[in-house]
């Protein structure tokens, strides 16, 4: 019941981005940046929200959790190579979609309910996370550059307007990558599958981890991980 509210009210927000002046996209790694933003959610909540971009040898893009899209990052997505898909990572994240279906007619449009694996594990080994029945994220490894890319199943949010700071508090999410207590309580509840992602993120020699919801985590990255995702590290 809970879990059926809490996507019905997720459904309803229209986020609304907030003015960006700062640079379009910015290089974090190896053929790897991140196009940084904000989003007021409602009354004065204000989140960050990261788009990354990965490239592959051939100069072919992943777009992962895509923010909104102006003339400005458009030219700037351009400048470093051909869109190739398009990544709602989860049922949450797919809120300014369509104007890069609009501008990128040829690209894949990738969902958690079809991940092509094959097509990018060369570069980029991707993994769904079914945290619940109908309710999965994909999450990825970026080998050029040694990142872990997750969307929601952690949050890394360091600064906040008054308002925010108390609603992340009281949410378990303030200044420390973790999961949040929401996503804990209504989303991450297939602890199987929790541990498999586990092993399988450890299994691969990150040295950074991007979030959609904050900073990126660069220091000591494998000891943070391992402290974010302790309940379900393999017993």
């Amino acid at each position: 019941m809970l879990y059926t509210l809490f996507r019905q009210s997720v459904a309803m927000i229209d986020p609304k981005p907030k003015v960006h002046s700062a640079e379009p996209l910015t290089s974090v790694g190896s053929l790897i940046w991140r196009a940084d933003r904000t989003i007021e959610i409602s009354l004065g909540i204000v989140l960050p929200l990261s788009m990354v971009v990965v490239a592959n040898e051939q100069s072919e893009l992943l777009l992962y959790s895509p923010t909104p899209l102006d003339d400005r990052t458009q030219a700037a997505i351009d400048a470093v190579g051909s869109v190739r898909w398009i990544v709602s990572p989860n049922p949450l994240h797919g809120h300014f979609v369509s104007r890069y279906r609009q501008i990128y007619p040829s690209a894949d449009y990738v969902t958690p309910s079809q991940v092509p694996i094959e097509q990018w594990r060369p570069w980029f080994d991707p993994m769904r996370v079914e945290t619940r029945d109908g309710y999965a994220e994909i999450c990825g490894y970026h080998r050029a550059s040694r990142t872990l890319i997750l969307s929601d199943l952690a949050f890394n949010v360091r600064s906040a307007n008054k308002r925010t700071r108390a609603v992340l508090r009281l949410n378990g999410a303030w200044q420390q990558f973790t999961p949040t207590r929401l996503q804990r309580l209504l989303v991450m509840k297939n602890h199987a599958a929790l541990q498999t992602f586990y092993r399988w993120a450890m299994n691969h020699d990150f040295s950074q981890i991007s979030v959609s919801h904050g900073a990126m985590v660069s220091n000591e990255a494998s000891d943070a991980f391992t402290q974010a995702f302790a309940p379900w590290q393999s017993s």
